[in-house]
């Protein structure tokens, strides 16, 4: 879900739509229609919607309500203007040079944050409307019972609503990871209708081609899969940073009620848990070392914080023809996980407890093909007997 705005077709992107005195050059994948007196050109999806039938809404909200995965570029010819809209957790950074043109593929003089709603003028002047994207905070302490509840509601529906109305095939990789085995936990407590793909599978495109070195900055960029037809990949991103794994909110969240993550590392109870050694990589040592929150932090001022870096950190946005299904990028379920007492988030913080409880009850067996450690050794071993079905013990 590439794109730049600009004055003149870039020839490094694949498709050029020209609105009014503006070019919009894109990646493949997306459509264009005339709502009303506005020209749309748009991707992605929708969590309860089909996206086409929801682009009207989307041109009319003033802040972005929806949820999902998804950018239009809207084009008033009244005011010769273009306003960038997107679901309400936009899941890329917008980069801005005023006066010359505004994109998410390479970084510009400016970024604006997810808390922005942009609109270029005709001169290519900027302006950033702000809005509030956190919305309301609860400081409630609850159990882990309760938050898996919550958890588990917000992903039924998002699963469901999804599959209601997507009409693309669905492919599905496990990498071991404890992420790609929720979502695909939660894909198959609805359907059987997908692809498991059992390799590393990138079609290149035109758009690749030209910009494979640029977008392999962006580090979700770097392990993704890609077809040429129209297709959605289920991914367990942002997993971490929305399932209460992310070292450095995980760091200010601990330190934030007078936890150490160092200390709690040298626990005989933790040596084997699942993020032992991802969480004792040097540059995570290091960040649990120096990272300090401020003193005059209240419990209101930690959840909100940690809500907003969480917010801002992007991740995946389609590539191409492949539209990548994120349904664990949701704001609702790191403010659910944040509101647990520190002794109840550690199982979840250094094992995910409480990702493989849920995986457990939407598909018994199936967590035992999580890797024994994040992100280390064989992280695929597990799940030999998954995918071949060699044991009495196999899942399948």
């Amino acid at each position: 879900m590439f794109f730049s705005v600009s004055q003149q077709p870039e020839t490094n992107f694949s498709h050029c739509y020209q609105l009014g005195d503006f070019c919009v050059n894109t990646d493949a994948g997306w459509q264009q229609t005339n709502i009303q007196q506005y020209q749309v050109v748009y991707k992605g999806y929708s969590d309860l919607y089909s996206i086409e039938d929801v682009v009207s809404m989307i041109v009319d909200t003033v802040e972005p309500v929806l949820l999902g995965n998804f950018c239009a570029i809207v084009f008033d010819p009244g005011s010769n203007s273009i306003k960038i809209k997107t679901d309400k957790y936009r899941s890329f950074p917008i980069f801005i040079d005023s006066g010359v043109k505004v994109t998410n593929l390479t970084p510009l003089t400016h970024t604006a944050w997810t808390d922005s709603v942009v609109e270029i003028h005709k001169d290519f002047a900027i302006n950033e409307t702000k809005f509030d994207i956190i919305g309301s905070i609860d400081t409630e302490f609850i159990s882990v019972d309760e938050a898996a509840k919550q958890i588990d509601l917000i992903l039924v529906e998002k699963t469901h609503s999804f599959l209601s109305h997507n009409k693309l095939p669905v492919k599905v990789f496990l990498s071991g990871g404890v992420d790609s085995l929720l979502v695909y936990s939660y894909l198959q407590r609805f359907t059987d209708q997908y692809e498991l793909i059992k390799a590393q599978h990138f079609d290149y495109d035109e758009f690749w081609l030209k910009n494979s070195d640029t977008i392999g900055k962006f580090w979700g960029y770097k392990q993704l899969h890609h077809w040429h037809e129209p297709c959605v990949l289920t991914s367990g991103a942002p997993g971490d940073e929305f399932m209460l794994r992310s070292p450095v909110t995980v760091d200010l969240f601990l330190k934030s009620q007078g936890y150490n993550m160092i200390e709690l590392l040298k626990q005989d109870m933790w040596k084997n848990c699942l993020h032992y050694t991802y969480f004792n990589l040097p540059k995570h040592t290091k960040l649990f070392q120096t990272q300090t929150p401020p003193q005059e932090w209240s419990r209101y001022d930690m959840l909100w914080n940690l809500s907003n870096i969480l917010i801002n950190d992007w991740q995946h946005w389609h590539i191409g023809n492949t539209l990548t299904w994120t349904p664990l990028r949701d704001l609702r379920i790191i403010k659910i996980l944040l509101r647990l007492p520190v002794q109840a988030a550690l199982g979840q913080i250094m094992n995910s407890d409480i990702s493989r409880a849920v995986i457990e009850r939407n598909y018994p067996g199936l967590s035992k093909c999580i890797s024994d450690q994040k992100n280390s050794g064989n992280a695929m071993a597990n799940l030999v007997n998954f995918y071949f079905n060699k044991s009495e013990n196999s899942v399948q």
